[in-house]
């Protein structure tokens, strides 16, 4: 087991004592509604005698126990993981932070999802690194009701020397973060790129920015996007790169090995292409005056239109009624 380096974080004993407490209590709380189903309700509310009685009472006992054991069990792999991945956040020299509550993230989700739709958890932070960069696992749910979806991702920003216009780049291979979300980029944003490229990825640009996401988008980044990360969403956000990977197990050798390779290939390819770019439509900067993400770029290339993507909105109006219409084919069949 590798030890902390300066800095990084560890699981706190204390965390796992609360874990424990809480386990505790809930175990002795299922096990005191099955004893109360069992010796007070079938009995008395039910009116259960006998061989009967007896049957249903063993039978309400062990479903309290197996409802225990499943839960112990999940929240002990559950805690296992987390310790797994904060050692090897300490063997690579990165902070680890089991939870960082509401932080605003950035990106898409953040300014799709409400804040009460989305959680983060797992966050390494490894921007001191040679590479820098953070990580952080992401939920959100998208819709409402029974028509809601809940999505698990695991979100990377890697920082840029300059800040560049809005780029999203959308694999077409589908199930991505940008592909989920509630809203898409409309028709007029997107835009074709020479070769195969734009048969792997959906791109869209703010309208007008077409020239500047040539002059980032070049041949030998387009490869590297190819051969690195085709099955993933990407976007540029002023000066940071979000990229969207699945929600992966970073504690296995070849998964992180992955996650690794396709971080600093990113890093390098899209930190050379935006160090010297320059947006032309931006207001001249005062260098005396507070400087904010964003100042060094117009207002319109910083934001990509969207519109709202309309099966999601049909499938939760369409999924309440669907009991009511087998009801309806069930009484016409019957007579």
């Amino acid at each position: 087991m590798p030890t902390l380096s300066v800095g990084a974080t560890a699981p706190r004993a204390e965390d796992g004592a609360r874990g424990a407490l809480i386990l505790v209590a809930a175990s002795l709380a299922t096990l005191g509604i099955a004893g109360a189903l069992a010796f007070y309700l079938l009995p008395v509310g039910f009116g259960l005698t006998g061989a009967i009685l007896a049957l249903a009472q063993v039978g309400a006992i062990l479903l309290g126990a197996a409802l225990v054991a499943s839960s112990t069990i999940t929240i002990r792999r559950h805690q296992r993981r987390r310790a797994a991945l904060a050692a090897v956040a300490a063997a690579l020299g990165w902070e680890y932070r089991a939870d960082i509550g509401d932080h605003v993230w950035g990106g898409s989700i953040d300014e799709q999802i409400d804040r009460g739709s989305r959680t983060a958890r797992d966050h390494l932070d490894g921007r001191r690194s040679e590479i820098p960069f953070d990580s952080v696992e992401r939920t959100f749910v998208v819709g409402d009701r029974e028509g809601a979806t809940v999505h698990t991702v695991r979100a990377v920003r890697i920082p840029l020397p300059s800040e560049a216009p809005r780029i999203t780049l959308r694999s077409r291979r589908g199930g991505g973060a940008l592909s989920v979300l509630p809203r898409r980029p409309t028709g007029r944003s997107r835009f074709r790129l020479e070769g195969d490229f734009s048969d792997v990825f959906d791109v869209s640009v703010p309208t007008g920015y077409e020239t500047d996401a040539l002059y980032v988008l070049t041949p030998d980044l387009m490869v590297i996007l190819l051969d690195a990360s085709a099955d993933l969403d990407l976007e540029i956000v002023d000066s940071t790169l979000h990229v969207y990977f699945p929600a992966v197990d970073l504690t296995d050798d070849a998964e992180l090995h992955r996650f690794l390779t396709v971080i600093a290939a990113l890093h390098g390819r899209f930190g050379r292409r935006t160090l010297l770019y320059r947006d032309e439509a931006a207001a001249p900067l005062d260098p005396e005056a507070y400087r904010r993400d964003g100042d060094a770029l117009a207002a319109r290339a910083r934001r990509v239109d969207t519109r709202v993507r309309w099966w999601p909105v049909l499938a939760a109006v369409a999924t309440p009624l669907v009991p009511m219409l087998i009801a309806v084919v069930w009484l016409l069949l019957a007579g």
